[in-house]
């Protein structure tokens, strides 16, 4: 009886290698990226070698891929009904990535090079108006997860932190006395996000409350996380299912946690905060346009707003 031969060895394909030097690409990124950003960044990535077996005349190696399959890829996305934030996103995220290749002289040149980035039309986020805000506030009672909940979207609200930031926060990022989080931010800075009477309140009610919790001690799993649900830290999506139910709860449909730090932008202009204050508290590069980005959607109510403080025929 002959033995069977051996099956051929698989053959590595562009799409392989993709994903071979994409391991390598988040392995440098990850010192300094959050785990939301480097699954954004592996998404893309992951797009775009899932992409090419089905292209007309696939890359054999990523040395072969050009500005055709790029173009194939993204035409792809869009045929699938991606947003074109979401193409946008995608682009920017693989351009990254083999301007990164060049760089360590695993390519000579990025086949994304001279090629524009796909027109994005942005759809503004619509914030959550103060009567929405206090019905939600509403649905919380005096058990644990009430306090909870209503110390969080409070914070949410007041200064506008990321739903990774909230996650990551710890007992010693709460500042009573100055009335601050400290919190770690993109790239790994910290910054002070300041909150208000209110939010101090709610918040000294959940410490309170927080003690009696079982996880409470980080030695029972606790790990000193601020934010706890029933069996531990408080993940991201245990904030997007919360906020979620609560904005349920009180009638207003859908609400997604972003919206709330597009609120929070949105208060903070109305009441005249200038740009280089929100851009410290909303962690913000000097040269962002993230600015005019958050609140968009309620544009319109601060100018109009403006023009009632401001108005020329008043003084006539």
């Amino acid at each position: 009886m002959t033995n069977p031969s051996p099956a051929p060895a698989h053959e590595p394909t562009a799409a392989d290698e993709i994903r071979d030097l994409m391991a390598s690409w988040l392995r440098n990124l990850r010192p300094g990226c959050s785990p939301l950003t480097l699954k954004t960044y592996r998404e893309s990535v992951e797009s775009l070698a899932a992409a090419i077996p089905a292209m007309p005349a696939p890359p054999k190696t990523i040395d072969a891929v050009d500005r055709d399959h790029i173009l194939h890829w993204l035409a792809a996305l869009t045929e699938a009904g991606r947003a074109a934030s979401t193409i946008g996103t995608r682009y920017r995220n693989v351009r990254t990535f083999f301007n990164w290749l060049v760089a360590e002289g695993e390519l000579g040149a990025s086949p994304l090079a001279g090629l524009k980035e796909p027109k994005v039309v942005e759809q503004p986020v619509a914030v959550v108006s103060e009567d929405g805000l206090r019905k939600m506030l509403a649905t919380c009672d005096p058990s644990f997860e009430g306090r909870r909940d209503e110390a969080l979207i409070r914070a949410f609200a007041d200064g506008g932190m990321r739903v990774g930031e909230h996650v990551r926060l710890t007992l010693d990022d709460v500042d009573f006395d100055q009335q601050v989080f400290w919190v770690l931010g993109k790239g790994g800075k910290k910054r002070a996000v300041p909150f208000g009477d209110r939010t101090a309140k709610a918040l000294d009610r959940y410490v309170r409350t927080r003690r009696r919790h079982p996880k409470a001690n980080p030695r029972a799993g606790g790990a000193d996380r601020f934010w706890l649900g029933r069996s531990g830290p408080l993940t991201s999506s245990g904030i997007l299912t919360m906020i979620d139910r609560r904005a349920r709860a009180a009638g207003l449909g859908h609400i997604h946690p972003h919206q709330l730090r597009h609120t929070a932008a949105h208060q903070l202009r109305l009441a005249g905060m200038n740009d280089q204050d929100m851009k410290r508290i909303f962690g913000w590069g000097k040269k962002s346009r993230m600015v005019d980005r958050y609140g968009e959607s309620a544009a319109d109510e601060r100018a109009l707003a403006a023009h009632r403080r401001l108005s020329f025929g008043d003084r006539l």
